[in-house]
C-alpha cells in the first residue's frame, strides 16, 4: 500500500529506465503501443489519435480513446481527458459522445439526449448508447437495455460498456467472469478493474490473487496496466511468485510503478528507489528493512532525547 501510494504521485522526469532501443519510436501503431507501455504518456495521446475517428487499419472507438486518455493522465501527458477531448471539432463524433456522457452524468439530461440524436442522425451508434444511458436516468431499464444493446450489435463499445453498467452498476459484488471477461476482452480496461475488485476480496478469497495477477497481466498486455498494477504485480513477485515475465519486462514495470535507476552496486546488482519507499533488493527483506528504517527512528528519537538532556544539564550550570 506504501508502494502503490508514492507511485500515484510519482512525476516521471528524468527517469533512468528508458524503453530498449528495439521499441521503434515511430508513430506506427504497433510502436506506439510498444513504447505506451513503458509509459509514455504522449504515445498515448498518439494512440488516441488512432481511434477517434479511425485510421490505418483502426476504427473510430469511443472507448479505445477514452482508455487511452485516461492512460495518457496516468503517466503525465494531460491533466484529464477533457483537455484533449476540447481541442477536437465541435462536430467530432467523439466530442460529441463525450460532452453528451458528461451532460447525463451532470443531471442534464435534455442536453444528453439532442446530442445523441444528432449522433444518430450522422450515422454514429454511439448514438444509441448514450440514448439509452440518458433513458436510464428515467428509471425505464428495459428501454435503456434494448438501445445500448442494439448499439453494442452494430459495434459500439460504449454500448458494450453500458451493457454492463446499467444492469450491474448498482450492484456492490462483481458480476460473474462470464459477463466480465467478454468485456474485458472487447475494452481491455475493464482488466484494471477486474483486478481491483478481486483484490479488494483477497481477505476473505486468498485463491483470487491469481485472479489478480492474471488481471492485471492482461491489462499490461494490452497497454492498459496503470501505476498501482505495476506496483502490485512488483510486490507479487517479491513475495516469491511466478510471472511469466522477462527481466526486460520487470525493468518496464519499474518504470511504470515509479521507480528510478539509483545505483549499480560493486558486485553489479542494480538498485531501484521508489519517491519514497525503497524496495528490498533480493538479500534483504522487506521485513528487514522495515526493521531497519524503526532502528533510524529510534536512533533520532536517541539523539535528541541526548541533545535536550545537554541543553538542560548546562542550564543547570549556568550561575
Amino acid at each position: 500500500m506504501m508502494m502503490a501510494s508514492c507511485a500515484e504521485h510519482q512525476v516521471f522526469d528524468d527517469v533512468a529506465l528508458d524503453a530498449p532501443e528495439y521499441v521503434k519510436k515511430t508513430e506506427n501503431f504497433n510502436d506506439l503501443m510498444a513504447q505506451a507501455r513503458w509509459g509514455d504518456g504522449n504515445a498515448y495521446l498518439k494512440l488516441a489519435d488512432y481511434y477517434v475517428n479511425g485510421q490505418n487499419g483502426t476504427r473510430p472507438d469511443f472507448m479505445a480513446t477514452i482508455s487511452m486518455l485516461n492512460m495518457a493522465r496516468e503517466y503525465g501527458a494531460i491533466g484529464r481527458p477533457g483537455e484533449y477531448i476540447s481541442n477536437l471539432p465541435e462536430d467530432d463524433n467523439t466530442r460529441m459522445a463525450f460532452e453528451a456522457m458528461e451532460s447525463i452524468n451532470n443531471r442534464q439530461k435534455e442536453k444528453g439526449m439532442e446530442l445523441a440524436a444528432r449522433l444518430i442522425e450522422k450515422g454514429c451508434v454511439d448514438g444509441y448508447a448514450l440514448k439509452g444511458y440518458a433513458i436510464m436516468e428515467t428509471g425505464d431499464t428495459i428501454e435503456a437495455i434494448r438501445l445500448v444493446t442494439l448499439a453494442a450489435e452494430q459495434g459500439s463499445s460504449l454500448g458494450r460498456a453500458l451493457q454492463y453498467v446499467i444492469p450491474y452498476g448498482q450492484r456492490k459484488e462483481m458480476p460473474d467472469e462470464s459477463v466480465m471477461l467478454p468485456l474485458a476482452e472487447a475494452i481491455p480496461i475493464f482488466y484494471l478493474f477486474m483486478a481491483e475488485e478481486y483484490d479488494k476480496q483477497l481477505a476473505e478469497h486468498p485463491e483470487n490473487e491469481l485472479k489478480v495477477a492474471r488481471c492485471y497481466l492482461k491489462a499490461d498486455e494490452n497497454g492498459c496496466l496503470d501505476q498501482r498494477g505495476a506496483n502490485w504485480l512488483l510486490s507479487y513477485k517479491e513475495r516469491g511468485n511466478e510471472l511469466p515475465l522477462a527481466e526486460t519486462d520487470i525493468l518496464r514495470l519499474l518504470k511504470l510503478a515509479g521507480y528510478e535507476r539509483v545505483d549499480t552496486t560493486a558486485d553489479g546488482c542494480v538498485e531501484f528507489e521508489n519517491e519514497l519507499w525503497e524496495e528490498p533488493i533480493d538479500s534483504v527483506t522487506k521485513e528487514e528493512t522495515i526493521e531497519a528504517v524503526e532502528d533510524a527512528k529510534k536512533a533520532v528519537e536517541m539523539t535528541k532525547t541526548n541533545e535536550e538532556d545537554n541543553i538542560n544539564h548546562n542550564d543547570e550550570e549556568r550561575p
